[in-house]
């Protein structure tokens, strides 16, 4: 009486396993980039709502966002991997802030230059 596995029940046990293992890392990586984009999104609504209450003391909105740092927020936040993120003031009643996403379902822009790379989500007002 033979013991033990042939080596077909082997190969489907294996080829079993590695498709399990490379589904889940899929998922996981997935889920990583739906996490630090939500992160940014956060991050940029915090500074948006910073901005506004300037604007609500000063009159309008600061040239950079080291003005912001102590009275309105702790500290500018900075993008979780490495990328960063683009203010900009075209006038003293508007701003835009940028950020580059990484899963393309949290986008709501076209794709622009600057952020590291390429912006795709943008807050702005008006």
């Amino acid at each position: 009486m033979n013991k033990g596995f042939s080596l077909v029940e082997l190969m489907v046990a294996m080829t079993i396993i590695v498709v399990v293992t490379a589904v889940g890392m899929v998922s996981f990586t997935g889920i990583n980039k739906r996490s630090r984009d939500g992160k940014r999104v956060s991050d940029l609504k915090k500074v948006a709502m910073a901005l506004e209450i300037y604007r609500q003391e000063v009159g309008n909105y600061p040239a950079d966002l080291s003005s912001l740092v102590s009275d309105y927020v702790d500290s500018i936040p900075t993008d979780p991997k490495s990328f960063t993120y683009d203010y900009g003031r075209p006038t003293l009643y508007t701003y835009t802030y940028k950020a580059q996403m990484e899963d393309l379902g949290s986008t709501n822009m076209a794709s622009e230059s600057g952020c590291g790379d390429v912006c795709n989500y943008v807050i702005r007002n008006p």
